[in-house]
């Protein structure tokens, strides 16, 4: 076999060396791993190029296989200076890396001028000579490859500065890596000078090439710093907050961290006298298995104990290390979860859950007869926006105390906000000691005292299996009617009170349905002068329900004011009269209709936006349709309305205030509001022997002609009644004594005398 053949074989096994490396480089889930990829690739290059050297036979061929093999050494330092940009940085934190953009021109400059070579001739020529009896063709430089060679060795040399500039700052657990690189790299550059400079016809130094790409693997991919871990490992168990004690196979300890010394109470360095110390505290460690783990509870504190044993040839034992961890805190956390998963956070009492899941286990266990109580602090948004939150704390904090102390035989919690449950039994619970105790529920703040009103519902638990959730629904419902009093209140829960809910909950749903299928109409009561004529209406809502029959508005009003439906009402009443006004233009274009205005409307939407949409839309005077406002309405924000009712007097509308000498009316109002009627209701005559109400109403009806404004009486019964108003100057009247509420088309025959 020729040297050439033999070279040959070596620079095959090289070329699949780099190509096995390139392969599991750019496999590996290392970011360095492409790099190292492309940096076997590139080494490959040459490899082959000098086996098509060796084994070409022409001039021609020779002449491209030395350039593919100068491209390749090119290839290699640009491959060579990217690596070593990703593989080095880091090692100077305070600068950025970037890629080598100046590297790959100064390349890519060189790669065309190799390639320009067959052109210009001014890389190499070709000559002749004989090796081992054949024919062997060489380089011959020329000026072309003394640029690759500049150029080859500066980006060598920058390669080279980086290495050993890494290597120098490096710390000593790192610098290994940068040092084996850093010598391969130098051996593999002076072997390629060595053979530049000895003309030696097969280049040998491809196979130091070939060597530096496989160390690149390794130390790139496969390297593990056996110092770095020994190091890492020694300062990990030495900083670890958990005790480690070493033993050697006499179980005689040998090396203990720090928190093992502070453990067992040992000054630091005095390892002999931590056994007798460790065994004192924790007893038995020794005779227990091999390996084995166990949690102890010594003095109030929780640790966990772990022993593992060491045996190089799985027989003898060569020793063991005992890690012992204070596990107290972890206790105590859970015992706090678990007490903060059951309990509320501000009271301590037992949360929403926790009360039901414990009333349920109290049922199954106990025969006994029980009361369930749902108590609430009224008014407690307000307490809180008018003293704080952190006195709304307080009152909280306050009734949990109560609790706690007046609750002797139950079980008690927080349900959530402002509401907590109580579970009694029905011989514990006294009516009286409740009423007396929260009539007087009184709460300090600031040196002030403040009363706190409270009330509560009581259900009968008479069904066991009744979820308990429902139980404290129907407490609740015992006293959902009470709202609005500022008493103490001890309300007992039944069927009809569930009934009547269950009722206002059927109309709130039937609600739209009756809406869009006019189910719900308005009746007019006839307005009469007078002379008793008949000039307008008060449009009153009627509920034809198709199961319930005819509704009258006590059953059904109420229930949308609570629940704030009465909008969608108010709305359909509304375009209902404008229809209706719209219907009478041309018959009787004098005759109006008045609507009602709930105090909500003002919350929900812009009430003038709304009306004079109606009035353009139906194209009808809003002159004819009369707006009337309760004196209750027009006193809640009273500036606020007072524009309102400006807004709808600018835009033509007749403004009335209705039930005006109801309540607790101020004169203020006659003065401050701008209205246009002033209805009065005909309670103030309702008591015939009490001459002051007919003084007082006469007073009001010449105060209200004097401010220009028209008076209407509502509720006139009687003739005598009707014939006193007018004495008195009253200039409108509604009531009975004319008619009750009555379907339109009634309404038309009547006035039109049909």
């Amino acid at each position: 076999m020729t040297i050439q053949h033999k070279y040959c074989i070596i620079f095959m096994c090289l070329a699949l060396i780099q190509i096995a490396c390139a392969f599991m480089a750019y496999k590996s889930e290392k970011p360095i791993g492409k790099y190292t990829a492309r940096l076997n690739l590139a080494i490959m290059v040459p490899i082959v190029a000098n086996i098509l050297i060796i084994e070409s036979g022409n001039p021609v061929f020779s002449y491209y296989s030395y350039s593919l093999s100068y491209i390749g050494m090119m290839l290699i330092m640009m491959a060579l200076a990217h690596f070593t940009n990703v593989y080095c940085k880091g090692v100077d934190e305070g600068k950025a890396h970037t890629k080598p953009t100046f590297i790959y021109i100064l390349g890519l400059i060189d790669i065309v001028q190799i390639l320009l070579g067959p052109v210009f001739h001014h890389v190499i020529t070709i000559e002749s000579t004989m090796l081992d009896n054949r024919v062997f063709y060489f380089d011959v430089p020329h000026v072309g490859l003394t640029i690759h060679r500049v150029i080859n060795y500066f980006v060598f040399a920058c390669v080279l500065l980086i290495y050993i500039l890494s290597t120098v700052k490096a710390s000593k657990l790192y610098r290994a890596k940068y040092s084996i690189i850093l010598i391969t790299l130098i051996l593999s550059g002076a072997t390629q000078f060595a053979f530049i400079e000895s003309r030696i016809p097969i280049d040998r130094s491809i196979i130091v090439h070939g060597v530096f790409g496989l160390t690149v693997y390794y130390i790139s991919i496969r390297y593990r710093a056996l110092g770095l871990l020994d190091t890492l490992l020694s300062n990990v168990v030495s900083d670890m907050n958990d005790a480690v004690f070493v033993f050697d196979n006499s179980s005689r300890v040998v090396w203990v961290n720090e928190q093992g010394y502070k453990l067992v109470g040992v000054e630091e360095g005095k390892v002999y006298l931590v056994r007798e110390q460790l065994f004192d505290l924790f007893k038995n460690i020794t005779n227990k298995g091999d390996n084995w783990s166990e949690n102890r509870v010594i003095d109030d504190k929780y640790y966990i104990l772990e022993k593992k044993s060491v045996k190089t040839d799985q027989k003898n034992l060569d020793g063991a290390f005992l890690v012992i961890r204070d596990d107290t805190k972890r206790h105590k956390d859970i015992e706090i979860e678990l007490f903060n998963s059951t309990h509320d956070s501000l009271t301590g009492l037992l949360n929403m859950q926790s009360l039901y899941s414990n009333i349920k286990n109290v049922l199954i266990s106990s025969d006994k007869e029980f009361y369930i109580l749902f108590v609430n602090i009224k008014n407690f948004k307000l307490i809180n926006d008018t003293f704080g939150k952190s006195f709304g704390d307080i009152v909280l904090l306050h009734m949990s105390k109560w609790l706690k102390a007046n609750i002797k035989t139950g079980v008690y919690g927080r349900l959530i906000g402002d509401t907590f449950g109580v579970f009694i039994p029905k011989d514990a619970f006294d009516e009286q000691f409740f009423m007396t105790e929260f009539e007087n529920f009184v709460v300090k703040f600031r040196q002030t005292e403040h009363k706190i009103n409270i009330h509560m519902g009581v259900y009968d638990v008479r069904d066991r299996d009744m979820d308990i959730s429902i139980m404290f629904d129907r407490a609740h419902l015992a006293i959902t009617d009470i709202e609005e009093n500022y008493r103490t209140v001890i309300r007992y829960y039944n069927d009809e009170l569930r009934n009547t809910i269950l009722e206002e909950q059927r109309l709130a749903a039937d609600l739209t349905e009756s809406l869009d299928s006019n189910q719900i109409v308005p009746y007019l009561q006839p307005i009469a002068d007078k002379d008793g004529k008949v000039v307008g209406a008060e449009a009153l809502a009627r509920w034809i329900h198709p199961e319930l029959g005819f509704l009258v508005p006590i059953r059904f009003i109420p229930v949308f004011e609570k629940n704030g439906m009465i909008t969608d009402l108010d709305k359909h009443i509304w375009e209902s009269a404008c229809r209706i006004l719209a219907d009478w233009k041309d018959t009787d274009p004098e005759r109006f209709i008045s609507i009602n205005i709930s105090p909500k409307d003002f919350f929900f939407f812009d009430v003038i936006s709304e009306l004079s949409e109606l009035v353009e839309k139906y194209d009808i005077s809003p002159d004819n349709l009369r707006v009337e406002v309760t004196e209750t309405a027009m006193m809640t924000n009273s500036e606020e309305r007072i524009d309102i009712f400006n807004g709808l007097r600018s835009a033509g509308f007749i403004v009335e205030m209705d039930d005006f000498g109801s309540g607790y009316s101020s004169l203020n109002l006659l003065k401050d509001v701008p209205v246009d009627v002033l209805k009065l209701d005909m309670r103030f005559l309702s008591d015939e022997k009490n001459d002051k109400s007919s003084t007082i109403i006469k007073h009001i009806i010449n105060l209200s002609n004097e401010l220009d404004i028209t008076t209407l009486t509502e509720g006139v019964e009687t003739e005598e009644q009707f014939r006193q108003l007018v004495e008195m100057g009253c200039e409108l009247f509604q009531g009975y004594y004319f008619a009750k509420p009555m379907p339109v088309d009634e309404f038309v025959k009547m006035y039109r005398g049909k």
